[in-house]
């Protein structure tokens, strides 16, 4: 499920929130995005195919003009001068964003396929380009939502929403990410949808489930992806642990499994947090991952790629 920002439930925003007031949320987390400079603030960019500008935020208005693929349109400030977007939301509760037609026109485009602050991840051969839309949500998120752009912009495709950043196989054949499946874990205690990793074809037709898991980080020399799991494909609970498989989808196995105590997420008042993801240390064959103890302190583990404990401190 989609970060707001990268430690926030957004079915835990939504069960504190009211849907307007989610809005306004999402309008200060998008915002802190930028100031950050975690994402990159552009006009409104056109990503899917027949958007429609309307002269007001409902399906019903006018349609003032019908656009293409790649084009750009300049976001109305909420305040003259000001960078922050006017975001509406219309009687179905969809979101829309107001930009500049031409000198003398304005318009509303819908957000879901337009984007206004996004991440770029271009394949190793130049093309095609994958853009992780950061879109605001009704609900008080910002979701991330996965497009691949093929052909300069003649062919636009919405793989779906992930978590994290895309990740690019060196030769550009493939790239990985995390994707939301949008299905609920089993324990009705914790709010969490069950995370897929997938590998996709560079023309996005192909798509391989390689495990049930987060964080995925590519060991390519190896053909090897690391990760985090702790549920199954069911979202039931299993036993937490960094775990492994090949990047054709075949031999997954655990690398390190947490001691008893351990675990990857922790209750933190209204909401849950995730510890951040493994990091590799390729050249000297080991990794590091982190867990929460019981009284919700960090600790960090260090093991090799065979899953031999070499250090284990407080992170």
């Amino acid at each position: 499920m989609a970060r707001t920002p990268p430690l926030l439930r957004r079915s835990q925003v939504a069960r504190l929130l009211q849907r307007r007031t989610g809005g306004w949320l999402a309008m200060l987390l998008l915002a802190g995005l930028l100031r950050a400079g975690e994402a990159r603030a552009v006009d409104a960019l056109i990503l899917g195919r027949d958007v429609l500008i309307r002269q007001m935020p409902q399906v019903s208005a006018k349609v003032i003009k019908t656009t293409r693929p790649g084009e750009t349109y300049e976001v109305i400030g909420r305040k003259p001068g000001k960078g922050q977007p006017l975001y509406i939301f219309d009687e179905r509760g969809d979101l829309w964003v107001k930009v500049r037609v031409d000198e003398e026109t304005h318009g509303f485009i819908r957000t879901d396929l337009v984007s206004v602050s996004r991440e770029e991840f271009r394949s190793p051969r130049g093309i095609p380009l994958l853009i992780v839309n950061l879109r605001p949500t009704a609900d008080g998120a910002v979701a991330r939502e996965l497009w691949l752009v093929q052909n300069d912009w003649q062919q636009t495709r919405r793989l779906g929403p992930i978590e994290g950043k895309p990740i690019w196989a060196s030769h550009g054949e493939w790239f990985m990410c995390q994707v939301d499946s949008e299905r609920p874990v089993k324990d009705p205690n914790v709010e969490r949808t069950i995370e897929r990793i997938e590998k996709y074809s560079a023309d996005g037709r192909t798509r391989t489930l390689l495990a049930i898991g987060s964080y995925p980080v590519l060991h390519e020399a190896r053909g090897e992806v690391y990760f985090y799991r702790d549920i199954d494909e069911h979202g039931e609970a299993v036993p937490p642990g960094l775990f492994a498989v090949n990047v054709d989808g075949t031999n997954l196995h655990p690398v390190f499994l947490l001691p008893e105590r351990y675990r990857f997420w922790k209750e933190d008042g209204d909401f849950f947090v995730q510890v951040p993801p493994p990091v590799l240390h390729a050249a000297a064959n080991r990794i590091s991952l982190r867990a929460f103890d019981r009284a919700g302190a960090r600790i960090r583990f260090t093991v090799t790629l065979d899953g031999q404990l070499v250090e284990q401190r407080p992170d």
